[in-house]
C-alpha cells in the first residue's frame, strides 16, 4: 500500500529532530528498503521493513519515552519513531567505537551489518538523491526555519546525530588583553539580578567575574551572549537548583508517557527525590536504583544535569562535584562552572557571529541547530541578549 511521501517526509523531520538524527537519512532508508511503502515483504514490515524481533527490541525506551506494543509495527508514523530510536542508538555506538560521526553508509551498516553488498553505496546514494526534493518542503511544513534541515548530498559524508558528551579536560586559560578587557561588574549584576538573586550570589559572582576573561569570554559580544543565556536559564539568578516539587496533575502534563494518569503520578507528587530518580535515573550517567537522578538534578547558571556532566565539568574545574554536588551552587563556583560549560559546548564561535539561535541550542539542546523550534524559552533568551548587549555597549 502506498504512503503519502510528503506526509511521511514531515514525520521523518519531526522524529529526526527529536532523536537528533538527520531526517534525510531516515527518509532515504525507507526509500531504499521499501520504496516508502506500507505492507510487508515476507517477515519484514512497514516502510523501514523491520522484523518483528527488531521492533519488539526497540519499541520501548524509558529515557526517551518510547513505548509501543507489538502490533504498532504496522503504523508508518510509529515506525518512524522506532527507527529514529534505532538510528540514534546506532549512531552513539559508532561514535563510541570510532570517536567520530559515521557517514550515511557507515550508519546504515552499523544498524544492519549483514546488509553489506557491492552495490549498497550506490543504492543508498540513489535513495538519498530520490528523496532530496522532499526534505525542504517537509521542513517548511513542520519547522520554524526550514534551513535547519538540508539534504544529505553524499552517502559518504558524516551524518548528524546525538551530541557527544563533554570531556573532563580543563580549558586552557587565555591571556588578558594588555589594557584589560570588558568586565562583568557588580553594578551590572545588581541592576539586572538584584531583585531576584540572593545578595550572596551576586557578591560571589562579582568577586569571581575575572574567570570569564580567563576562559575566553572576553569580548562585549561574548559576554552579552553568556549573560543572556544564564539569565534566561536561572530567571536572573532566582532558580539556581531545579525544582521537582510537582503536583500529580502537573506531572501528567510534563511527562505524559511516564505518568499517563494522575493516579500513576500520585506516589511522586511533592516528592522531589522520588521524582528525580524516576525521570532521570538510567540516563545522563545516572545509575539505576540510586539517588543519582535527585542528587544530580539541574544546578547552577546553566542548570548542569546528570552524573556524567557533574563528573566531567567538575574535573575540568578542579571541583569534586560528584561527591559534593552542592558545590555547583556555591556563589564562588557558579561562574567558573557555567563559563566552562559555555566554552566546552562550543558557544564562542556562534557568539562571535551573534547567532543567538545556535548559542541557545547548544546550551538548551546540547548541540547546534539553525531553528529555534524545540529550544525551551527561546523568546526569553533573545530578550535577555538585547538587555545584555546594552549593558556591554554592543550595537
Amino acid at each position: 500500500m502506498a504512503i503519502d511521501r510528503a506526509l511521511f517526509a514531515e514525520q521523518c523531520v519531526r522524529e529526526g529532530v527529536f532523536f537528533a538524527i538527520e531526517p534525510h537519512y531516515m527518509l532515504a532508508v525507507a526509500q531504499l528498503r521499501s520504496g516508502i511503502s506500507d505492507g510487508n515483504n515476507g517477515d519484514r514490515f512497514g516502510p523501514f521493513r523491520l522484523k518483528q524481533a527488531e521492533w519488539d527490541a526497540n519499541g520501548h525506551d524509558d529515557d526517551l519515552d518510547v513505548h509501543f506494543v507489538s502490533t504498532d509495527i504496522n503504523s508508518p508514523s510509529r515506525q518512524c519513531s522506532v527507527f529514529g530510536l534505532m538510528a540514534h542508538n546506532a549512531f552513539e555506538t559508532f561514535v563510541g567505537a570510532n570517536n567520530r560521526s559515521p557517514s550515511a553508509n557507515e550508519l546504515y551498516l552499523q544498524q544492519w551489518p549483514d546488509a553489506a553488498t557491492p552495490t549498497l553505496a550506490a543504492d543508498l546514494q540513489k535513495a538519498l538523491d530520490d528523496t532530496a526534493g522532499l526534505i525542504a518542503p517537509a521542513a517548511e511544513a513542520v519547522l520554524d526555519d526550514p534551513k535547519s534541515v538540508a539534504p544529505v548530498a553524499n552517502a559518504d559524508q558524516p551524518t548528524i546525530g546525538p551530541p557527544p558528551p563533554l570531556g573532563p579536560d580543563p580549558i586552557v586559560p587565555v591571556p588578558e588583553p594588555a589594557a584589560g578587557g570588558p568586565k562583568l561588574t557588580p553594578d551590572m549584576l545588581r541592576r539586572r539580578w538584584g531583585n531576584t538573586a540572593k545578595p550572596e550570589l551576586i557578591q560571589g559572582m562579582a568577586q569571581t567575574a575575572d574567570v570569564l576573561g580567563r576562559l575566553g569570554i572576553n569580548t562585549p559580544l561574548r559576554l552579552a551572549h553568556f549573560m543572556a543565556q544564564i539569565s534566561a536559564e536561572t530567571g536572573n539568578g532566582k532558580h539556581m537548583i531545579e525544582s521537582l516539587n510537582f503536583s500529580a496533575e502537573r506531572m501528567t502534563e510534563v511527562w505524559p508517557k511516564r505518568f499517563p494518569t494522575v493516579q500513576s503520578a500520585q506516589p511522586f507528587a511533592r516528592n522531589e527525590r522520588a521524582l528525580g530518580n524516576k525521570v532521570y535515573n538510567g540516563r545522563m550517567g545516572n545509575r539505576i536504583n540510586s539517588d543519582d537522578g535527585f542528587n544530580f538534578r539541574g544546578r547552577g547558571c546553566i542548570q548542569m544535569t546528570g552524573r556524567a556532566s557533574y563528573d566531567a565539568i567538575g574535573k575540568s574545574c578542579g571541583l569534586d562535584l560528584v561527591n559534593k554536588p552542592e558545590l555547583a551552587i556555591d556563589p564562588k563556583n557558579v561562574l567558573l562552572i557555567a563559563a566552562t560549560e559555555f566554552v566546552k559546548l562550543g558557544c564562542l564561535p556562534d557568539a562571535d557571529r551573534d547567532n543567538v539561535i545556535r548559542v541557545s541550542s547548544r546550551i538548551n539542546l546540547g548541540h547546534p541547530t539553525d531553528s529555534s523550534r524545540g529550544i525551551n524559552g527561546f523568546p526569553e533568551r533573545k530578550a535577555q541578549l538585547k538587555i545584555w548587549k546594552q549593558e556591554f555597549g554592543v550595537a
